[in-house]
């Protein structure tokens, strides 16, 4: 939170859905163990005075080192980027600097399949809560740890992708995802899947990079 831009407005703790934003001496303040990364403070503070770590420095800071930049971009970067097909985004990060780009839902099916299989196997877990959503999970870990036993124990399409780019690119490899939620940016911290993805980026950050890169033949957002 910008405390020059965070006024008496109150509208983020009205819209925070689990009350994890205090106010001291007029200024809101997020309280972190309460917090599931929903990005609802954000999208509804009307002075834009929240905001949230940019990965752009991260990966930059990589490509300088000679580090080779992988991207797993979601599938819904085409609404985002208004985009014929994949190939465009592609070949725009590879005018970046990017050393390949490959779809995170190559794994969305697999990890899906992967969900029916346990669903299947385990019919005393029903009904099962898929782990895609690292703010589902987050919040059912957090305020609704009685639905833990029917949170399914399977790493998400991005941990899930990330890894078989560890293993297609090798050791030198800076895996980057990019996609539309923040909740990732925490999700890659997570203890059980620390190291798989080094950095994650939101579409909006991705199209702030194409802007500072001068890149108007970039994806556009509608």
């Amino acid at each position: 939170t910008d405390p020059a831009g965070c006024r008496d407005c109150y509208r983020c703790v009205r819209n925070c859905s689990v009350k994890a934003i205090r106010f001291k001496k007029g200024q809101a303040q997020i309280v972190p163990k309460l917090c599931i990364i929903c990005g609802m403070c954000i999208r509804v503070c009307p002075q834009k005075a929240k905001s949230i770590h940019s990965a752009m420095e991260d990966v930059l800071h990589a490509k300088q080192e000679g580090r080779q930049l992988i991207a797993s971009v979601a599938p819904s970067a085409s609404a985002f980027f208004n985009m014929k097909d994949f190939a465009e985004m592609e070949k725009s990060l590879k005018d970046l600097g990017f050393h390949a780009a490959e779809e995170t839902g190559i794994e969305a099916n697999i990890v899906g399949l992967a969900h029916l299989e346990y669903a299947d196997q385990h019919p005393d877990r029903r009904p099962v809560i898929t782990s895609a959503c690292p703010v589902i999970v987050n919040l059912i870990e957090q305020y609704h740890p009685d639905l833990i036993p029917h949170l399914a124990p399977l790493v998400s399409p991005m941990i899930a992708h990330g890894r078989l780019l560890a293993e297609k690119y090798g050791p030198d490899a800076y895996i980057v995802f990019i996609g539309p939620c923040l909740a990732k940016k925490m999700e890659i911290y997570d203890k059980a899947v620390a190291g798989v993805i080094h950095a994650a980026m939101t579409f909006r950050g991705l199209r702030e990079w194409f802007a500072a890169a001068g890149m108007p033949c970039g994806p556009t957002s509608p």
